[in-house]
């Protein structure tokens, strides 16, 4: 490997950006979790064992809903972040340390 160059200002930009998709990818996918979770798994135990009406059980197809948009959401970010590892590469060949 060759001796460490200064980082540019281009450089530093590249590395905001990589960063920038990152932190919205990571809320993104933990939001997808939850609501899958919450319309698969709690919802229809808690209306199994008589915690919530049954009418709550309509809410799951909204909620399923939603999660397949914040999925879509995710995987655009994931892609544009990938996409930006490609610009890191130019000063650092190694993604894993």
């Amino acid at each position: 490997m060759d001796d460490p160059k200064a980082l540019t200002s281009a450089d530093w930009n590249n590395i905001h950006l990589f960063l920038q998709w990152f932190w919205i990818y990571f809320p993104l996918v933990v939001t997808f979790a939850v609501t899958i979770l919450t319309a698969h798994a709690l919802i229809p135990s808690a209306v199994l064992t008589g915690h919530l009406p049954p009418s709550v059980s309509r809410l799951r197809l909204p909620l399923t809903a939603f999660a397949f948009l914040i999925a879509a959401a995710a995987i655009v970010i994931l892609v544009l972040g990938i996409n930006q590892t490609l610009d890191v590469r130019n000063f650092w060949d190694r993604l894993l340390i």
